[in-house]
């Protein structure tokens, strides 16, 4: 008999990030009005006074609340995130076909990683809102991070982690199961090693993913 790998569901996934981010979700205001959550967006912090230029849209996204975006030029992973707050449909051309989204030279090994996890967590919801056609291209760019990228280098931020997932689920290939699944398990678990649970952007970045997931179902 064929042994099958023991893949986690999309719910048992869903009840599993939902019960990390209880406590620090608790500070995000979810349900406040739209003056509060501005604020909360203007003054976030992470635990070490840092703010990154992809916060903001990714709160505007968590929080239902629409962002202005600055006309600088960004990283990719900023761009796209930027095109996601702003409704923008310029952003395929941004899209690398083959191999990851950022020239392999271009940055130090970890800060590469966070660029390619960060824009392939705004990918997967460009792709979702404009139909699809990309869908391919994110299940290259997983499969793609599985070898090349390790989840740990440095980073500590579960981005993408629900794309992921479904890869884990949907594939048809045992292998790239079980690589989608062990890659999706260490970006949630080194998440929480500083604290002992996700911080706070960590645990906003495991909102948005469980949203996605729930899209899934």
């Amino acid at each position: 008999m064929e042994n099958r790998p023991n893949i986690p569901t999309i719910e048992q996934w869903i009840l599993h990030l939902e019960s990390l981010i209880r406590e620090p979700m608790d500070q995000v205001p979810l349900d406040a009005d739209e003056h509060t959550k501005r604020s909360y967006i203007d003054e976030f912090q992470d635990e070490f006074g840092s703010r990154r230029a992809t916060d903001a849209p990714l709160l505007g996204r968590v929080l239902g609340v629409r962002v202005s975006t600055s006309d600088r030029l960004h990283d990719l992973d900023t761009r796209l995130w930027n095109s996601l707050s702003e409704g923008s449909q310029d952003w395929s051309g941004l899209i690398q076909t083959e191999g990851g989204l950022v020239e392999s030279d271009a940055y130090a090994i970890e800060h590469r990683t966070l660029i390619e996890l960060c824009a392939l967590h705004a990918l997967w919801h460009l792709d979702s809102q404009s139909g699809g056609e990309f869908r391919p291209r994110i299940d290259q760019l997983i499969d793609w991070h599985t070898r090349e990228l390790q989840p740990d280098n440095g980073i500590n931020r579960p981005w993408g982690v629900h794309a992921f997932i479904v890869r884990s689920i949907e594939s048809v290939e045992q292998s790239t199961q079980l690589d989608a699944m062990l890659h999706a398990q260490t970006l949630v678990n080194n998440c929480c090693v500083t604290f002992g649970k996700p911080d706070i952007l960590s645990a906003i970045i495991l909102y948005d993913s469980v949203q996605a997931l729930k899209a899934q179902l």
